[in-house]
């Protein structure tokens, strides 16, 4: 009897590792990670997005600068204050997580914003300087900094 508990416990702790989803993961796993890395991109820009989703990508390798272009499609226009927090939050994560991003293109729908690395060196220094960093604090810090 001792061994069947031992079994069920086995069982759910599996079932329960393997129900786990990529939300449920932390964006903070692609810390390091590379431009040409396809995965981490998609991954960290449809973690972070404060939009449904991100259309569709596409990455700038070849040669320096290396860069991300972000695709939003959507019948109706985009507010301002909708493409300004989405602009922030994705280059804020983006810079701090992909080493040798040096810019982001967000185009929604035919509107295009470009932004640059070094448009967000003070929020990559303080990012440097929190504890125990995590998505909360990244959004606290986001709040603070870039809410009207």
């Amino acid at each position: 009897m001792k061994h069947w508990r031992i079994i069920v416990m086995i069982c759910l702790i599996v079932l329960t590792a393997c129900g786990q989803t990529e939300s449920d993961a932390s964006v903070f796993q692609y810390k390091g990670s590379l431009i040409g890395d396809n995965s981490a991109v998609t991954s960290i820009s449809r973690m972070v997005t404060t939009m449904e989703t991100v259309d569709n990508f596409k990455l700038q390798t070849d040669k320096e600068p290396y860069g991300i272009e972000l695709y939003y499609k959507s019948d109706e226009p985009y507010a301002f204050n909708v493409i300004d927090k989405e602009v922030h939050q994705q280059s804020v994560y983006l810079y701090y997580l992909i080493d040798n991003v040096d810019y982001i293109s967000f185009i929604f729908n035919n509107q295009t914003i470009h932004t640059e690395r070094d448009m967000y060196t003070v929020d990559l220094k303080a990012l440097n300087k929190i504890e125990n960093i995590n998505e909360q604090k990244v959004n606290n810090y986001l709040y603070e900094t870039y809410a009207p």
